[in-house]
């Protein structure tokens, strides 16, 4: 008997346990800032503005409160995420069920060529070496980021002087299994980046036909294929692109 596949992809849009299974009196703001940055990074940016917790998201090992940001009138919800595909796109399918519509992610990547530290990067194609997007999306090797909302994105970092370089990057589980014959792998398909959730996270959001653009900045590096070098992580753009990223979804309409 043949073995089945056990990811095969279902396009059956209702699932056993729904996102919004708690029922919860829940109406989050349509604009998502997605922010893979520390809690002290989130408070020191809510400081600058009005603000509010609209909400909680229970789980057994992280429990971010979800915010409203007012700003001229304008709301925005604001999220800090957690590290890795699962963990990541199971709290943005939540939100999306209670409200949001464009989301705009925010985090680091480390980078696979000569690329300098606190660098901005546009992903416009992710590598799937993840597990959660196939529950999303068909089987394929790659998912495309490119949409109107990204182009919406990317004019309004333009218009406030920042310059918009698009990649592909290389969305994996496995951040302590980067051996260097993957990464020269990831490399040849045109990898600039790694990280652990974009694709998924674009599958997600596909799925679910609601608009999605991420934002990455350069923290440690990949390209010297026998070593990482932390540098600083990226840690001096947090705030930077979090103040970036509120500023886009403000002009975006």
């Amino acid at each position: 008997m043949k073995e089945p596949f056990l990811v095969d992809f279902d396009s059956n849009s209702r699932a056993v346990l729904e996102p919004n299974h708690e029922q919860k009196d829940y109406h989050f703001p349509r604009k998502l800032l997605y922010a893979f940055v520390p809690d002290d990074s989130i408070q020191k940016f809510l400081q600058k503005y009005q603000h509010k917790v609209i909400g909680e998201f229970l789980c057994i090992s992280f429990n971010p409160k979800i915010f409203e940001i007012k700003i001229a009138g304008a709301k925005f919800t604001l999220c800090q995420a957690p590290l890795g595909a699962p963990a990541a796109t199971q709290l943005l399918d939540w939100l999306i069920a209670y409200g949001v519509k464009q989301v705009l992610a925010i985090g680091s990547a480390g980078v696979l060529t000569a690329i300098p530290e606190n660098y901005f990067l546009v992903p416009i194609k992710a590598i799937r070496d993840e597990g959660t997007s196939f529950h999303y999306l068909a089987r394929s090797n790659y998912v495309d980021l490119r949409s109107t909302f990204l182009t919406k994105v990317e004019k309004a970092m333009k218009s406030m002087h920042y310059k918009v370089e698009e990649i592909m990057t290389w969305t994996t589980d496995g951040s302590f299994r980067e051996t260097p014959a993957k990464v020269q792998q990831a490399k040849k398909l045109g990898a600039s980046t790694v990280e652990m959730e974009c694709a998924a996270m674009v599958a997600c959001a596909q799925f679910r036909h609601v608009y999605f653009a991420q934002i990455l900045f350069t923290a440690d590096s990949l390209n010297d294929l026998d070593t990482d070098n932390e540098r600083d992580w990226g840690v001096s753009s947090q705030i930077k692109v979090m103040n970036l990223a509120i500023n886009v979804l403000k002009n975006i309409h």
